[in-house]
């Protein structure tokens, strides 16, 4: 397997999910910075982003069907039966709808975006708007370790892949003591371990 996209971007999900599969694969770091862009690139991908997946010539792009893709096929963090597979899918497509819009709008006017470009308003917006999914998931969390129950799973990986963000943030999660519990079990596995320390490092090479 290889998998193109910088572990930094949502690349890294992607990472983790290979890291926790145990499988051998390869792994090019392509920036979503313009390098997504280049003609051999569009091949893979003709909407020019990262992460794309080539697992001996089958190709797949979008990092949550990826993982899904994974987790199908080699059985590993895939729960059985038909619902489970839908709580999959529901907590995964939630992350990216009702979290992460409000996590990149922080990110890009607090790190990325010129100086004079970041707007504070739109990160208090952001911030505030981003309480309302938490405590949500505050509230699935309230019994259970993780979100489909005992077993940490990939919708678990998926959806706090994307809460990821609110560290490097320094979003308050103390008044989500749930959520950040199931974060701190999440990001101690191993294998996230493994995702986070790449994720610095590619960070750390960034111009």
């Amino acid at each position: 397997m290889k998998l193109y996209g910088a572990a930094y971007s949502r690349a890294g999900r992607c990472v983790w999910m290979l890291e926790e599969i145990g499988q051998p694969y390869e792994h090019v770091g392509t920036s979503p910075r313009g390098e997504s862009r280049t003609p051999e690139m569009l091949k893979l991908n003709p909407n020019g982003h990262v992460p794309v997946l080539d697992d001996n010539g089958y190709i797949i792009w979008e990092s949550l069907a990826i993982n899904q893709y994974l987790a199908e096929k080699t059985g590993a963090l895939w729960p059985a039966g038909v619902q489970a597979h839908g709580q999959v899918a529901q907590w995964s497509l939630w992350a990216m709808t009702e979290a992460e819009l409000h996590l990149v709008t922080m990110l890009m006017n607090m790190m990325f975006l010129p100086e004079a470009q970041r707007n504070p308003a739109a990160v208090e917006q952001a911030r505030t708007s981003l309480g309302t999914p938490m405590q949500v998931l505050d509230n699935h969390l309230a019994n259970r370790a993780y979100l489909l129950g005992a077993d940490f799973n990939v919708a678990d990986l998926n959806v706090c892949s994307v809460l990821g963000l609110a560290a490097l943030l320094q979003y308050d999660l103390s008044p989500y003591p749930n959520v950040s519990a199931w974060v701190g079990r999440c990001m101690s596995r191993p294998a996230a371990q493994r995702y986070q320390q790449k994720a610095q490092e590619a960070m750390s090479k960034m111009g």
